[in-house]
């Protein structure tokens, strides 16, 4: 089991500005609101620290029942769970005038982007150790949430500051799970 806490990521205005958009179904943002997000995704840049659990099991020695998008010939199997916390409800809850009118909406587009990042960041790390054993990494398989209970068992998640409801979630919600599988790559003949 690996364990990464307090990772540093980019908040991303102008992907920030671009979900945002699509919450909203606005072609462009009013003036006063991109600069709000851009304040918002100034601060959220400082406090937000990412940690995640994950590790590399093989076929055989992974007794988790979720082969939904598997590849065909997969050898291994990569789990891992990410979260950022609770920072911004946190940060929204001290400071509320800084998410402005459009505070659900912005927190949520920085939620999603910052998970979307650390989880290229985790996937940049398998991806490495993958050549290293002459494989490649399926594209990221999003694990839904009734196998929350599951995956526990493989990936302690109290190492990162989460438990699991009784109905299955995460806690804090801002967090996800999935898998990449390992897939061997051809040999090439002489």
């Amino acid at each position: 089991m690996r364990k990464i806490k307090n990772f540093k990521i980019n908040v991303r205005t102008r992907e920030i500005s671009r979900i945002v958009r699509k919450l909203l179904n606005l072609e462009e943002l009013p003036i006063e609101v991109e600069e709000t997000l851009q304040k918002a995704c100034f601060v959220c840049e400082k406090i937000i620290r990412p940690a995640v659990v994950y590790d590399t099991f093989s076929k055989e020695n992974l007794l988790f029942s979720f082969e939904t998008d598997a590849p065909e010939k997969w050898i291994a199997v990569s789990p891992y769970i990410l979260t950022i916390g609770n920072v911004l409800q946190e940060e929204y809850d001290k400071n509320k005038a800084l998410f402005g009118d459009y505070a659900v909406q912005i927190i949520s587009a920085i939620a999603a982007d910052s998970l979307d990042q650390a989880k290229n960041f985790v996937q940049k790390l398998l991806k490495e150790e993958a050549v290293e054993e002459n494989c490649e990494l399926s594209r990221n398989v999003p694990l839904p949430e009734q196998y929350n209970g599951e995956i526990i068992k493989y990936l302690p998640i109290e190492k990162i500051n989460l438990s699991l409801s009784e109905d299955g979630k995460f806690i804090p919600a801002n967090s996800i799970a999935g898998v990449y599988y390992w897939i061997p790559l051809k040999k090439r003949k002489r």
